[in-house]
C-alpha cells in the first residue's frame, strides 16, 4: 500500500506540474480549444474503445490462466485500428461543415484524436494491466514516466514553435507513444506462454457484445454529462469563459482522479479477482468490501478539497486563470459523484449486467444538459457546474435504487459518519490557520496551510482505510 501512496503521490505532483505548465503558457482561449480536442477524443474513446477496455478488464485473469491473453490483446489492437479511421472520417466530415462552431485545422485534428486514441489506449491498457497482474513497481514506474516524457516533450513544443492548444496535446502524445511500446514489451514478457487457441466463436462474441454495447451507450450519456457540454458553453459563454470553467473545474478532477488511482490501484485487482467466481455471495462481498474502502474516504477528501479551494488555485494554475478559484467547489461535487457512480457501477460489471448503466447514464446526461440550457444563460460558468453537480447527484440516486437488487449490498454508514465528521474537522482547521495566517494571498502562506491541513488529513485517511488493509481485510 506504501508503495501506491508514493508513487500516486509522485504521479500527483507531475500532473500538478503539467497544469501549471500548461495554463502558464497557454492562454484561457487555447485551454478552452485543448478542452474541445480531448472532449472530440473522449467521445471515440468512451463509445468504442472504453466498453471493450472494461471487458478486458474483466476478463484478463481467465484469458492469462488459459495462455489467450496475448491473442486477444493483439485482436484488441486490430480493434483500434478501425476505430482510428472511424474517429478520422467523421471528424473530417465534422470539422469541413463548421459543426463545432470553432474551425480547427483537420490535419492537426486527425493527428491528435487518432494517435490518441489508439497510442494512448495501447498505454492505458498494457500499462494498468501490469497492476491487475499485481506487477505494481512496473505499473507505477511506467505510469510516471508517461506523464514526465508527455510534460518534457509538450514543454519544448511551446518553447520552441507556438503556445497552442495542437502543440501541447502532440507533447503529451509523443509521451504516450514512446511508454505505449515499452509498456507492451514488459507486459506481454510477464503473461503466460500463448497456448493453443482456436478462433472466436459466434458465443464468445456474444458474450463480448451484451457486456460492451450497454457500456457504450452509458459512456455516450455520460460523455454528454462530463464532455459533451464544453461545445455548447464554448458556443454560448466563448472559449475565454470555458477555459477558466475547465481550469477550475480541472483542478478539482485531477486531485479526484490521484485520489481515486490510489485506491483503485490497490483494491481493484482484489475486487476482480473476487467476482471472477460465480458466487452471488462471493460477489456481493468483493463489492461491500470495495465500497466501504473508498466511500468513505472519497467523502474526507471532499472535505479536503473544498476547504482548500482558493489555496490550491493559487498553486495549481498560472497567473492568469487565478479567477477559477470559484469553479473548484463545482467540480468537488460532480467529481464526487462521478467517483461515487463508478463504485456503484462495479456491482454491474461483478454480474456482467452492464444494461443497468443505461437508465442512469441517461438520466445524468438530459439533467445535466438541460440544466445547462435553462442556467448557463443567467448565471454563467456558475450555471455549468451546478448542473453538471445536480446531474451527478442524480445519477447516483438511480444507480443506488437499481444496483442494490442485484447485489446483498451493505454500506458502511459508520464509516461514511466517521468520514464526514473528519472531513468537518478539516474544514476548520483550514478556516482557522487561513485567519492565523492572516489570509493566504502569497505561495509561501498558501503553501503552509495546504502542507498543515495535508498532515492532518493523512491520519485521518489511513484510519478509514485501516480496516480494508490486508491484515484485517479477511475478517471483515
Amino acid at each position: 500500500m506504501l508503495t501506491i501512496i508514493f508513487g500516486r503521490a509522485a504521479q500527483f505532483i507531475l500532473l500538478l506540474l503539467v497544469m501549471r505548465v500548461a495554463t502558464t503558457y497557454l492562454p484561457p482561449s487555447e485551454m478552452g480549444r485543448l478542452s474541445l480536442i480531448t472532449a472530440a477524443t473522449a467521445f471515440f474513446a468512451l463509445f468504442l474503445v472504453n466498453p471493450i477496455g472494461m471487458f478486458i478488464n474483466r476478463r484478463l485473469h481467465a484469458w492469462d490462466e488459459l495462455g489467450r491473453a496475448k491473442y486477444y490483446l493483439k485482436l484488441h489492437w486490430v480493434y483500434l485500428l478501425g476505430v482510428c479511421v472511424i474517429a478520422a472520417l467523421t471528424l473530417a466530415a465534422l470539422n469541413s461543415i463548421h459543426a463545432f462552431g470553432f474551425q480547427f485545422n483537420t490535419a492537426w485534428l486527425l493527428v491528435l484524436v487518432s494517435g490518441s486514441l489508439l497510442f494512448n489506449t495501447v498505454n492505458q491498457t498494457a500499462i494498468p494491466s501490469l497492476n491487475l497482474l499485481e506487477f505494481r513497481g512496473r505499473f507505477i514506474a511506467l505510469t510516471l514516466a508517461t506523464i514526465g516524457a508527455g510534460l518534457a516533450s509538450s514543454f519544448v513544443l511551446v518553447e520552441m514553435f507556438q503556445p497552442t492548444a495542437e502543440y501541447w496535446l502532440l507533447g503529451l502524445l509523443i509521451g504516450q507513444t514512446v511508454l505505449a511500446v515499452i509498456g507492451v514489451k514488459l507486459f506481454f514478457d510477464k503473461l503466460r506462454p500463448e497456448g493453443p487457441v482456436t478462433k472466436i466463436s459466434r458465443p464468445q462474441l456474444r458474450l463480448l457484445f451484451d457486456f460492451a454495447w450497454p457500456v457504450a451507450i452509458s459512456v455516450g450519456f455520460n460523455w454528454l454529462q462530463t464532455q459533451g457540454y464544453r461545445f455548447f458553453v464554448a458556443d454560448s459563454l466563448g472559449l475565454v469563459a470555458l477555459g477558466l470553467f475547465v481550469a477550475g473545474y480541472g483542478i478539482s478532477a485531477g486531485l479526484m482522479a490521484a485520489f481515486e488511482s490510489v485506491l483503485t490501484t490497490y483494491f481493484q485487482p482484489r475486487f476482480y479477482k473476487r467476482v471472477s467466481t460465480s458466487s452471488l455471495a462471493e460477489q456481493s462481498l468483493a463489492w461491500n468490501k470495495y465500497a466501504g474502502a473508498i466511500l468513505p474516504s472519497l467523502m474526507l477528501v471532499t472535505f479536503l478539497l473544498a476547504g482548500l479551494a482558493p489555496e490550491l488555485t493559487r498553486f495549481m494554475v498560472g497567473p492568469a486563470y487565478q479567477s477559477a478559484s470559484q469553479f473548484v467547489v463545482w467540480g468537488v461535487l460532480a467529481e464526487g459523484a462521478r467517483v461515487l457512480a463508478g463504485v456503484y457501477s462495479m456491482s454491474a460489471h461483478a454480474k456482467m449486467k452492464t444494461r443497468l448503466l443505461l437508465l442512469p447514464n441517461l438520466l445524468g446526461a438530459v439533467i445535466c444538459i438541460a440544466l445547462i440550457w435553462v442556467l448557463a444563460p443567467a448565471m454563467g460558468a456558475h450555471g455549468v457546474g451546478l448542473a453538471r453537480s445536480l446531474a451527478g447527484i442524480g445519477m447516483v440516486v438511480a444507480m443506488h435504487y437499481m444496483m442494490i437488487v442485484i447485489l446483498e449490498m451493505r454500506l458502511p454508514y459508520r464509516l461514511l459518519l466517521k468520514g464526514a465528521a473528519m472531513g468537518l474537522v478539516l474544514l476548520l482547521i483550514a478556516t482557522a490557520g487561513r485567519w492565523m495566517l492572516g489570509g493566504t494571498e502569497s505561495l509561501i502562506t498558501a503553501g503552509l496551510l495546504i502542507v498543515a491541513t495535508g498532515l492532518a488529513f493523512l491520519p485521518m485517511f489511513y484510519w478509514l482505510l485501516y480496516p480494508f488493509l490486508p491484515r484485517h481485510d479477511k475478517v471483515l
